[in-house]
């Protein structure tokens, strides 16, 4: 079992809960048949963020793959990253993925979480809660 999350081009997902929960299902499944285990993949601002968070969560397999406790699945589409760690690392994992979200101005989704928060940047820039489950 992981602690699973997703950074995403703000662009990608309608802004509404409902709709962006069908996006999500679709490109987790990898509806739009382009995944990779290659960062390159995907958008510049979600490279960044994947070169920055894979310096503490080595991934596990591809070509950054490093044996370590810490180490975590990438998955990687042209507009988000799937992202699992392992539960031991789930807090850390999670505050800095976060905070890396926001340097890198990406949408940011805690999947595992008990509200499934979607944050992002506003039109303002100012990055913000964007929805949760109730």
């Amino acid at each position: 079992m992981s602690y699973d999350l997703m950074v995403f081009d703000p662009a990608a997902p309608p802004g509404d809960r409902v709709g962006f929960l069908a996006w999500y299902a679709d490109v987790a499944r990898m509806g739009d048949g382009r995944a990779a285990k290659d960062p390159t993949a995907c958008a510049p601002g979600l490279q960044a963020w994947y070169r920055d968070i894979v310096r503490l969560f080595p991934a596990i397999s591809g070509p950054d793959a490093y044996d370590n406790k810490n180490a975590a699945e990438y998955r990687f589409a042209p507009t988000a990253i799937f992202a699992g760690f392992q539960w031991e690392a789930s807090r850390q994992a999670l505050m800095r993925a976060s905070m890396l979200a926001r340097t890198h101005n990406v949408g940011f989704f805690d999947a595992s979480g008990d509200t499934a928060a979607v944050w992002g940047p506003s039109d303002k820039g100012v990055y913000k809660l964007i929805h949760k489950s109730e």
